[in-house]
């Protein structure tokens, strides 16, 4: 409580993503967007994460968030502007406000909850949702690659627990999929080294 307390305190910016796919990996978000500051793991109730978000220009699929009252994703929550350059990356999704109601940050003090609920309502908070659900096809398939950022962002602010709860709370994991190490062609790819790969192998193994 007191490490989430002390970083809401020190926000300047009063906008937040919720980040729940590349946006989790540190090193994909500051080289492709300029967002250098740390974010904090929460789970957003309402959306159901699946691999439904259909790049045209880039011929591939990749997560996607959509309005599930049942359903709930682990994201990062990133202060930032919503830029012509977060848009621009974020072009296949529309962003949707979501209530602090919404927001889980595993906290184990209710004594606490009037104080965060007072200092949530000081935020936007913004997801992005999918325009158009499409599936993964061997015209739009999900590359390794992204996959990798997606879970190496997982793994560094996280823990393996993290990674757990991506695979868990996604859908549509059955989907033609492209290794693309060698030559990445997702084009946010995140550096992730030998040892993450050999851990993000073994997690999607046991799926």
């Amino acid at each position: 409580m007191k490490e989430l307390a002390q970083w809401l305190q020190s926000q300047t910016e009063k906008h937040m993503v919720l980040g729940y796919g590349s946006l989790l990996s540190k090193d994909s978000r500051e080289r492709y967007s300029n967002i250098f500051i740390q974010g904090i793991p929460v789970t957003v109730s309402g959306f159901e994460r699946a691999w439904v978000t259909r790049s045209v220009e880039e011929k591939q699929t990749y997560v996607g968030a959509v309005a599930n009252a049942t359903s709930k994703l682990n994201a990062q929550l990133i202060p930032t502007k919503i830029n012509p350059a977060l848009q621009e990356r974020e072009k296949d999704y529309r962003f949707v406000e979501v209530s602090p109601q919404n927001l889980d940050f595993h906290l184990h003090h209710p004594d606490n909850a009037t104080w965060l609920e007072d200092t949530l309502s000081q935020f936007s908070f913004w997801i992005c949702e999918t325009l158009a659900c499409e599936p993964a096809s061997e015209a739009y398939p999900v590359h390794q690659t992204y996959i990798d950022t997606c879970l190496a962002g997982c793994l560094e602010h996280g823990g393996q627990e993290e990674a757990k709860r991506f695979i868990a709370q996604t859908s549509l994991w059955e989907h033609p999929r492209v290794n693309d190490r060698v030559a990445p062609q997702y084009p946010r790819a995140a550096l992730v080294d030998s040892k993450q790969i050999e851990h993000i192998d073994t997690l999607l193994s046991n799926r």
